[in-house]
C-alpha cells in the first residue's frame, strides 16, 4: 500500500517542486506499518502535517487505495500535533476507551439513546394524528386516568420539552408495568366527534353543565325553530316578494318583522336554563352529529323530560373511556415495539459491574501513568450513570493545561497517551504524528515509541521527526518496523521524500555497523579517498577517545585547530582504528592542507548505495574547514593566546572583547553560526556520524559558508 503525494500547497512554504511533485512523492507501506519522515527544522514537516490537516489556504492531491483525492476530500489522515497543538485532550470518555464490555455499554446506550428519540416521536405524532394533542395542556389528555401517563402527555405534547424531561427509567418502568386495554365495539363517526369536540372545547362539556331537575315542558320552542327557519328563508330570498311555496303575494318586511317579533317573544318566554341551552347548545350544531344531541335536547326540552339528556352523557362518557383506553394502548404497544425494555435491562447489567479497563493498549496507558504521576487514572461513573475518565478525582478530558498541576513532561505525554487512543478508534486509516519525542527524557520516549508500534499496529503510522534517537527507539522497539524517508524541501536541490535505502538505515541505527562498513565495505565506494579520510578526523578523534588511543587522539586534534601547522599521518591513525587496507595512500595532513581543499566540488562516496552518508561526510567536513579557517584568521589577527584559549567558542569571545558595537555584533556573528559549534566536530558523546551533520540542508550550509567568508573578509 501506497501514499502517493502528487502536490503539496501551503502559502510559500513549499518550493516549486512540490507543485506538482514528480520524483520523490511514494511513502511506501507495502511491506511497513510505519514509515518514518526525518528533516531538519525549517524543512516543512509540521507544513505537511497541517496539510494534510486541510487547514487554510492549503493544497494538495494524493492518491491513495486506488483514489486521487484532495483537500476538497474528506481527510485521508488523521493528525497527532506536536506537543504545542496538544494543549487540550478534545474527546469524550467513549473517543479514548474501549475494552468488550465499556464497548457493549456504549453502544447500548447509543442505541437507548436512538430508540427514545424513535420512541417519543411515534406517541408524539399519535397523540397528534388520532387525538388531535398537540399542546401539554390538550383537554383531552385529562380524560387519562393514570396519573403517570397524563403527565407524559403533557411533557411530550409540549414542543419545549418533547419528552426530555422525562425519567427514562421510571418510564419504562411505569409503561411497561400497565395492562392492555380491551377496546369495545364503537362507533369511529362518534369516537371521532368526542376528539374534535375536546380539541375546540366546547359542546360536551357544556352538555354535562346541564342543570337536569331544571329541565321542564318548554312546548313553545316549536315556534322558535318555525320562526327561526322562516326569518332564515326571507332573508336569504329578500329580493322576492311571493312565497316561495305558494306563489301567493306576500308582504315580506312585514312579515319578517312579525316572524322576529314571534321568535323573540318565544324566547322571552322560555326560562333562563333552556334559552342558554338554545343559545350555546343546539343553535351552535352544524355537520355532523352522530349523538343527536340537537334533536334529543330539542325533545327533551319540550317533553319537560331530561332522559334523554343524560342518555347522550352516558354514551359520550363511553366514548371518553376508550379514549382513555386507547391513549393507554398507544404507549404500551409503541413501548413493546421499540425493544427498549430488553437493551435497558441488558444495558442495566452493564451498569452493575464495576467499570475496569479491558483493553490492552489502554492497561497500559493507565499502568505507566499510574507509575508516572502522582495522580492516577481511574474510570468512574457519574450521577447519570456516564463514564468519566478522571485524573485524580477531577476530569481532565478538554481541560487547559493550566487546570491539570502535571509537569509539561507529564501533560505531553498524558495527552500523546490519549491522543494515540483516540487514533485508534477513528475512521483514517493513515495517522500522522508530527515530532512526537519532542522534550521527553528517555523513559518516556521508549515508552512513546512503544505505545506508537503498539497501539498504532492496525493503522499505518507516518512519524515526523528531526531526531535520530526515535527512529533508533523504533527499530529497538521492534526490529525493522519502519522505513525511512529524508524530507528536503529547498529550491535547487534534490525535493521530496527521499527513501533511505537499507544498507543506510543499518549504519544509521547501529554503531558496530557503521564501523564495520568502516571497516571493509567502505573501500568499494570511496571515490576521493583524500576527501573521505580528511572528512573522518572528528570522528576518528571521538573513536580514539572511546578506545583510549590517546597519542592518536592528540594527533587528530593538531589538525582540527586552524591555528595549529603540524602534520599528521591520518592514513596510520585509520589504519589503526580499522584493518588496513581501506586507504591505499599516505596522507600527511595539517590544518593549513585542509584549510586549502575545494570543498564546493566534491564527491566522497559513490551516491547509489550511501547518497546519505556521502552527503553526512560532505558536511563534516565543511564544517571541518569552516571551523578551521575561522580559527586561524581570529588567532593570526587579535593574536589570541592559545595556550589559554584554544576551543573556537573562547578564540571569538576573546578576540572581540572590547565591548564595542562592532565587537559586540562580531562575536554574536561567529557564535551564533550553526557550523562553528563544537558539537559538529566532535563525536565523544554518541558516535552519531549523521547528527548534526544532517540537520542542515546543502543550501542552507553553503549560505552559511557564504556568510563566514564574507565576515572573515570584513574584519
Amino acid at each position: 500500500m501506497k501514499l502517493q503525494i502528487n502536490k503539496l500547497v501551503l502559502d510559500t512554504i513549499f518550493c516549486s517542486e512540490f507543485n506538482p511533485l514528480t520524483s520523490n512523492n511514494i511513502i511506501d507501506f507495502t511491506n511497513k506499518s510505519i514509515c518514518v519522515l526525518y528533516g531538519p527544522n525549517g524543512t516543512g514537516k509540521t507544513s505537511f502535517t497541517n496539510v494534510m490537516n486541510q487547514v487554510k489556504n492549503s493544497k494538495y492531491e494524493v492518491e491513495f487505495d486506488a483514489k486521487v483525492l484532495t483537500e476538497v476530500n474528506e481527510k485521508i489522515v488523521h493528525v497527532i500535533s506536536d506537543q504545542n497543538g496538544r494543549n487540550v485532550i478534545v474527546g469524550s470518555t467513549e473517543d479514548f476507551i474501549l475494552g468488550d464490555n465499556i464497548k457493549k455499554e456504549y453502544e447500548l446506550k447509543k442505541q437507548l439513546e436512538d430508540k427514545f428519540i424513535i420512541l417519543y416521536t411515534s406517541i408524539i405524532d399519535g397523540l397528534k394524528n388520532s387525538f388531535s394533542i398537540t399542546t401539554k395542556s390538550s383537554p383531552i389528555s385529562q380524560l387519562i386516568t393514570n396519573p403517570d401517563l397524563k403527565s407524559y402527555i403533557s411533557d411530550l405534547a409540549n414542543n419545549k420539552s418533547k419528552g426530555k424531561d422525562i425519567e427514562r427509567v421510571a418510564f419504562l418502568k411505569q409503561v411497561s408495568g400497565i395492562t392492555i386495554k380491551d377496546i369495545p365495539e364503537h362507533d369511529e363517526i362518534k369516537l371521532k366527534f368526542v376528539i374534535n369536540d375536546y380539541a375546540k372545547n366546547s359542546l360536551i362539556s357544556l352538555l354535562r353543565n346541564i342543570k337536569l331537575e331544571l329541565v321542564k315542558e318548554e312546548k313553545q320552542i316549536r315556534k322558535i325553530d318555525e320562526s327561526d327557519t322562516a326569518i332564515k328563508v326571507l332573508e336569504k330570498f329578500h329580493y322576492i316578494d311571493d312565497c316561495i311555496v305558494c306563489d301567493t303575494s306576500i308582504k315580506r318586511e312585514i312579515l319578517l318583522q312579525s316572524k322576529k317579533d314571534l321568535y323573540q317573544t318565544t324566547i322571552n318566554s322560555l326560562s333562563d336554563q333552556t334559552k342558554l341551552i338554545i343559545e350555546n347548545i343546539i343553535k351552535k350544531i352544524s355537520g355532523d352529529d352522530p349523538f343527536k344531541i340537537q334533536e334529543n335536547l330539542q325533545a327533551s326540552l319540550i317533553n319537560g323530560n331530561a332522559n334523554l339528556i343524560t342518555q347522550i352523557c352516558n354514551e359520550i362518557k363511553t366514548y371518553e373511556e376508550i379514549i382513555d383506553s386507547k391513549l393507554t394502548n398507544l404507549f404500551i404497544n409503541t413501548l413493546a415495539d421499540s425493544g427498549l425494555i430488553s437493551i435497558q435491562s441488558e444495558y442495566e447489567k452493564l451498569l452493575i459491574e464495576k467499570p475496569e479497563f479491558e483493553e490492552e493498549d489502554v492497561l497500559y496507558i493507565e499502568t505507566f501513568l499510574n507509575e508516572c504521576l502522582d495522580k492516577k487514572i481511574t474510570l468512574k461513573r457519574d450521577e447519570n450513570n456516564n463514564l468519566k475518565l478522571l485524573l485524580g478525582d477531577q476530569e481532565f478530558l478538554n481541560k487547559g493545561r493550566q487546570d491539570l498541576s502535571l509537569s509539561n513532561g507529564e501533560q505531553n505525554f498524558l495527552s500523546l497517551a490519549f491522543e494515540l487512543l483516540k487514533a485508534k478508534k477513528v475512521s483514517q486509516e493513515i495517522i500522522v504524528l508530527d515530532d512526537p519525542i519532542s522534550s521527553f527524557d528517555s523513559i518516556y520516549k521508549n515508552k512513546i515509541a512503544y505505545a506508537i508500534i503498539k497501539i498504532l499496529n492496525n493503522k499505518k503510522s507516518i512519524v515526523l521527526t528531526h531526531n535520530t534517537d526515535l527512529i533508533k527507539l523504533l527499530e529497538h522497539q521492534h526490529k525493522n518496523c519502519f522505513n525511512l524517508y529524508f524530507i528536503n524541501n529547498t529550491s535547487g536541490e534534490e525535493n521530496g521524500f527521499i527513501p533511505v535505502n537499507t544498507d543506510e538505515v543499518k549504519i544509521l541505527l547501529y554503531l558496530y555497523e557503521l564501523l564495520n562498513l568502516l571497516r571493509s565495505g567502505i573501500a568499494a565506494e570511496i571515490v576521493d579517498e583524500k576527501a573521505f579520510v580528511i572528512s573522518l578526523v572528528p570522528y576518528m578523534r571521538g573513536y580514539c577517545q572511546i578506545t583510549n588511543d590517546i597519542d592518536s587522539k592528540n594527533s587528530l586534534t593538531s589538525i582540527m585547530h586552524g591555528y595549529k601547522t603540524e602534520k599528521v599521518n591520518i592514513t596510520d591513525i585509520y589504519n589503526t582504528l580499522f584493518p588496513p587496507g581501506i586507504i591505499n595512500n599516505t596522507y600527511e595532513i595539517s590544518a593549513q592542507d585542509i584549510i586549502g581543499l575545494d570543498i564546493d566540488n566534491l564527491t566522497i562516496l559513490r551516491n547509489d548505495r550511501f547518497p546519505l552518508l556521502n552527503k553526512t561526510l560532505k558536511h563534516s567536513l565543511s564544517y571541518l574547514y569552516l571551523r578551521l579557517l575561522v580559527e586561524k584568521k581570529l588567532v593570526g589577527k587579535y593574536a589570541v593566546n592559545t595556550d589559554k584559549k584554544q576551543l573556537l567558542s573562547d578564540i571569538i569571545i576573546d578576540s572581540f572583547k572590547s565591548g564595542s558595537k562592532d565587537d559586540i555584533q562580531n562575536k554574536v556573528f561567529f557564535l551564533s553560526r550553526k557550523t562553528l559549534l563544537n558539537e559538529f566536530n566532535h563525536f565523544e558523546i554518541d558516535m552519531n556520524i549523521f547528527q548534526p551533520a544532517i540537520d542542515i540542508t546543502n543550501s542552507a550550509l553553503k549560505k552559511e559558508k557564504s556568510d563566514i567568508l564574507l565576515k572573515l573578509n570584513s574584519i
